[in-house]
C-alpha cells in the first residue's frame, strides 16, 4: 500500500530553456561547490554541476516549502542536508545533453537515478562491458534495440546508484526485468523505466521502499518565475 507521506518526487529540465546568470547559480552554491565549480575547466559540465544542485533547491521550494537560499551540505550525493536545521533529504542526480533529473523524497529511503540521451553507438560492443549474456541475448530479440540498450543503461547506473556498491557487480547484476516492465523488482529494489523528452531520453529510478512506484516525472514548467 502506498503512503500518503511516502512520495518520491522526480523533476527534469532541460538546461537551455532556462536562462539563469552564471553569477545567479555561483551565489547558490556552498562553499565547497564552489570551489569544484571553479575548478571545471568547461563551462558546459560547469552549467550542469550548478544546475542540478538549482534544481534540487527548487523542488525542496515546491515540496516542501524550503528557501530556495538555503545553505546545504550534499553528503555522498546521496542526502541533502539543509545547515543549522535537522533535515535531511534523500537525493540523487543524473544529467546527459542539455537535460538534468533529480529524485528527491522527504522520508529515509536509498534512490539512484540516471538519464541517458539516445546517441547512435555500437551497442553490441558496449553491452559486452556492462551486461550480462542473458541481458545481451534479450536485446538483440527486440527490434529498437537503441531503446533497450539506454533502457539497461539507465538501469545499471540507478542500481550503481542506490546499492552504492562495486562496479564489477553492477555488470553481474541481472536486470532483464527492466528491459521487460515499466516497474520491475531486482535484488530488493525497485525500478521505474521510461522515456523523457519526447523519447529521445531514457531514465531508470530505483529504491528501496516498495509502494512507491508509480513515481511521477515533472518537467520544470518555463517560463519559470524563481521564488
Amino acid at each position: 500500500m502506498r503512503l500518503a507521506n511516502e512520495n518520491i518526487h522526480l523533476y527534469y529540465c532541460d538546461m537551455r530553456r532556462f536562462p539563469v546568470a552564471e553569477a545567479r547559480l555561483f551565489a547558490l552554491l556552498n562553499k565547497s561547490d564552489q570551489l569544484r565549480y571553479r575548478g571545471f575547466k568547461n563551462k558546459t559540465r560547469q552549467r550542469q554541476f550548478a544546475m542540478a544542485r538549482w534544481l534540487i533547491k527548487h523542488v525542496l521550494d515546491q515540496q516542501f516549502g524550503l528557501e530556495v537560499s538555503h545553505d546545504y551540505q550534499l553528503l555522498g550525493y546521496t542526502h541533502w542536508q539543509v545547515v543549522g536545521s535537522e533535515l535531511i533529504y534523500p537525493v540523487s542526480i543524473s544529467h546527459s545533453g542539455h537535460y538534468i533529473a533529480v529524485a528527491i523524497a522527504g522520508f529515509s529511503c536509498a534512490i539512484g537515478i540516471d538519464i541517458e540521451q539516445h546517441k547512435p553507438r555500437n551497442y553490441t560492443e558496449l553491452l559486452k562491458m556492462f551486461s550480462t549474456d542473458e541481458e545481451q541475448r534479450l536485446i538483440s530479440s527486440f527490434a529498437d534495440q537503441q531503446r533497450m540498450f539506454y533502457r539497461l543503461w539507465t538501469a545499471k547506473e540507478a542500481f550503481l546508484k542506490v546499492t552504492q556498491c562495486a562496479i564489477e557487480r553492477v555488470h553481474k547484476e541481472q536486470l532483464s526485468a527492466c528491459l521487460l516492465h515499466d516497474y520491475a523488482q531486482v535484488s530488493g529494489y525497485y525500478s521505474q523505466s521510461g522515456n523523457l523528452a519526447k523519447g529521445t531520453y531514457s531514465y531508470c529510478v530505483m529504491t528501496d521502499i516498495a509502494g512507491v512506484m508509480p513515481i511521477q516525472a515533472h518537467e520544470l514548467p518555463y517560463p519559470f518565475v524563481e521564488p
